[in-house]
């Protein structure tokens, strides 16, 4: 099972490119989520980790995300893990990505905002 759920705030703004194979013209939009996890040490120290992970999109998805996520956003991405190599100079590369299948951006809304505009009376148990 190869599955990736990832919540975490781009990093930058995707970047949207078309690619030809064959003769079909696909869309494929690249960007980075940072993913952070929270923890406190044995000495009771608060520390926090950051992990950037790459990510693209394919096709209809790509161009939906190119034109809605912005360098920032917190956003929920559903994948699964690959692979990439390449040679060049002689010298082998490699990285993981996460290829995207399902996606979505959260908004945040403004707490203080959201209760002021909740009065007792509203509030009904």
């Amino acid at each position: 099972m190869n599955i990736m759920l990832l919540k975490g705030n781009l990093t930058r703004d995707p970047e949207l490119r078309s690619v030809t194979t064959g003769e079909k013209q696909t869309s494929v939009v690249s960007f980075t989520v940072a993913v952070s996890k929270e923890f406190t040490r044995a000495n009771g120290n608060q520390d926090k980790i950051v992990s950037y992970i790459q990510c693209e999109a394919w096709d209809s998805g790509a161009e939906a995300i190119s034109a809605s996520f912005r360098k920032g956003d917190l956003v929920i991405i559903e994948g699964s893990l690959g692979n990439d190599s390449w040679e060049k100079d002689g010298v082998k590369h490699s990285t993981l990505k996460v290829r995207v299948n399902n996606f979505a951006k959260i908004t945040r809304t403004n707490k203080k905002k959201v209760a002021e505009d909740v009065s007792e009376e509203a509030v009904a148990f």
